[in-house]
Order: structure tokens, then C-alpha cells, then sequence
């Protein structure tokens, strides 16, 4: 291979053609620098095919190795992935992202909005702990109240017991019905 980025002399092929500004060649190209160029892109396009032919068996080899070494597939995907994760924390696009992350979780709007949804967090959780306790607290009395109004014997069980929460409660009935007793 003779050709520039492969390891030899640069391409013998040497062209008149200039390139117009959209891209094309100019006309000035002969009918025996044409004829290079096709050889040429023949010939570049058999060596990709050689090459890809080439990964292929390399890769089937390296799948045999790793199967008589005793690692799976999934070994080999995880190598895979940790292998890509790897190139991608070193990659440029990821360090100017990360630099830049960095520098805006050290500015004075994002700490103080930081500060101020860890505090609203904060009351919103206390507040509905105290809503969970005031329910357990409203509960317990009715259950209390709801036996001791069936231990008593003096009211049948199918009595609605007005409970301190304001709710309805039927013993021994559904509430969906159409409030009768």
C-alpha cells in the first residue's frame, strides 16, 4: 500500500483536477486520471472489505479464547461497558460537561436553591409526619370508642357511631350504602 496513512510513499497517482468551490472536480481531468480514480476506489474499497473480513475473524478468535478461558458473554459485555464507560469519562465533550457541571454546583444560585428545596423537603416532611400521627391518634380513638360501644351491650352493633374525625362510621355494614343504618 502506496497510499498516504498507510505506511509507504505517497500515492503515485498525481491529478490536475482542481476543486471548484461546490465540491466537484473541474473539467480538466483527463480520461486516464478518471480511470486512476476508479482503480483507485476499487481498490480502497476491496481493503475495507479485506479489513472487515479480517475484524470478523479476529473477533470470532477472541470469542473462542474467552470461551475456553471460561468467561461468558455477559463477562465480555461487562468488559465492553466498563471498557466504553472509560473512553467516555476521558473523552473531551465529557470533562468540558463535567468541568462545567462543576462550576455550576459552586455558584451562589444553585446553593441557595439547593438550600431552599432541602428546606422545603424538610417541612414537608415534618408536616406530613404530624398529618400521620393526627390520623393514628383519630383512629385509635375510634377503635376505642367503636369497642367500647360494642363491649357495652347496649347498643346493637349495627349503630352508627358518630366518630371525632367527622366520618361515619357502620358496624357490621358497608358505609357506600344509602345511609341507612
Amino acid at each position: 500500500m502506496n497510499r498516504p496513512g498507510f505506511g509507504g510513499a505517497s500515492s503515485s497517482v498525481n491529478f490536475s483536477a482542481r476543486i471548484t468551490g461546490n465540491g466537484c472536480p473541474h473539467t480538466e481531468l483527463r480520461e486516464n486520471d478518471l480511470d486512476n480514480l476508479r482503480f483507485e476506489l476499487a481498490k480502497t474499497e476491496d481493503e475495507i472489505q479485506t479489513l472487515r473480513q479480517v475484524l470478523l475473524a479476529k473477533e470470532k478468535y477472541a470469542a473462542d479464547i474467552r470461551s475456553q478461558l471460561g468467561m461468558g458473554p455477559l463477562a465480555n459485555v461487562k468488559q465492553n461497558l466498563s471498557k466504553g464507560w472509560q473512553e467516555v469519562q476521558t473523552s473531551a465533550p465529557y470533562l468540558t460537561a463535567s468541568a462545567t457541571l462543576e462550576d455550576i454546583s459552586h455558584s451562589n444560585v444553585y446553593v441557595k436553591t439547593k438550600d431552599s428545596l432541602s428546606h422545603a423537603g424538610q417541612a414537608t416532611s415534618a408536616a406530613l409526619s404530624s398529618v400521620g400521627v393526627v390520623i393514628t391518634r383519630r383512629l385509635a380513638q375510634m377503635r376505642t370508642r367503636t369497642l367500647l360501644v360494642a363491649a357495652d351491650g347496649a347498643v346493637p352493633p349495627q349503630v352508627v357511631v358518630e366518630a371525632s374525625v367527622g366520618v361515619e362510621l357502620v358496624l357490621g355494614k358497608s358505609c357506600a350504602g344509602d345511609g341507612e343504618p
